[in-house]
């Protein structure tokens, strides 16, 4: 398959391009040119092209060479209405979206049934680009899909830290045995997927033929609570964890420099059901949610 991946040279977009291309595919990466920190990762079969997705003249221009694939790492209505007009004859598109507008979730583990609309105005761009791309499906036969993963983990990013970002002292936070402040109970559950199974989930839509209109929650098998997080963190570094349960309020004013919705998201359930993606899509995570939180953990303090 000829496939172009929009966001190519980011953290998430490389991964897939190199997923597809480990699958043999012929693969494209396609960027505005200004993110160089993840070229190095790309193999040279993996051809670059530079273009503003969000011009309609140079979405043209960039799927001129004809692709049966389109995926897009960090979607947009405008790229979205662009490839529909630009890509004709295209097998599929495909783009990555967030579980993060199913919370709070009215029951564990969630499934794509469950409603999908705003999470406190943090994930609202995240419904709307999903609607888009289903509605154009419904209507006029656009072959979308959908893949919604939970927080995304692995090499090359630093981990979720427990204000709900990803503030580079949080590693060595732990490692200094520092106190780590955790909002509520901490018993909040959290479910990682590993960037390399989110990767493969992307290649094997590409390849099915019922993915087209659907959506697909991909993250690792288990979640593990919060509290636990911190502890694998630890473990993985030789540490005791020293965790301290704050109630939620008390945290936001304790951290005023934090994201509130970051941190009121991370007090929410992440717990969902992975059974749609392997029944259709015959994929699986690749490894479990403590293999991924401690290999990032590691690979963020430089323990190889």
């Amino acid at each position: 398959m000829k496939v172009v991946v929009f966001g190519g040279t980011g953290w998430v977009g490389h991964s897939i391009a190199n997923a597809f291309a480990s699958a043999g595919d012929d693969v494209t990466v396609c960027s505005r040119g200004r993110k160089s920190d993840y070229l190095d990762d790309i193999p040279e079969s993996v051809r670059r092209v530079q273009a503003d997705k969000s011009d309609g003249e140079s979405v043209r221009s960039a799927l001129a060479d004809g692709f049966d694939v389109v995926v897009d790492s960090v979607p947009s209505e405008k790229t979205i209405d662009h490839v529909a007009a630009h890509a004709g004859g295209i097998a599929r598109y495909i783009h990555c979206s967030s579980t993060g507008a199913y919370a709070p979730l009215p029951a564990v583990p969630g499934d794509e049934t469950m409603p999908y609309t705003d999470y406190r105005g943090g994930w609202r761009q995240k419904a709307v680009v999903d609607g888009k791309a289903l509605r154009l499906h419904a209507s006029d036969g656009f072959p979308a899909a959908v893949i919604r993963p939970t927080y995304i983990t692995g090499p090359g990013m630093r981990p979720l830290d427990n204000l709900g970002g990803r503030r580079e002292d949080f590693i060595p936070d732990i490692l200094a045995g520092k106190v780590i402040d955790l909002p509520g109970d901490g018993r909040a559950l959290l479910q990682p997927v590993h960037v390399k199974g989110l990767a493969e989930a992307f290649v094997l839509a590409a390849k099915a033929d019922r993915a087209v209109g659907e959506v697909y929650n991909v993250t690792s098998a288990k979640a593990v609570t919060l509290t636990r997080y911190v502890e694998l963190n630890a473990e993985a570094l030789g540490r005791e964890a020293r965790v301290n349960l704050v109630p939620l309020d008390e945290m936001l004013a304790r951290y005023p420099d934090a994201d509130e919705i970051g941190m009121r998201f991370l007090a929410e359930h992440m717990c969902y059901d992975i059974s749609k993606a392997r029944a259709q899509l015959g994929w699986e995570p690749g490894g479990t949610a403590e293999e991924a939180i401690i290999e990032t953990a590691r690979w963020a303090a430089g323990v190889h």
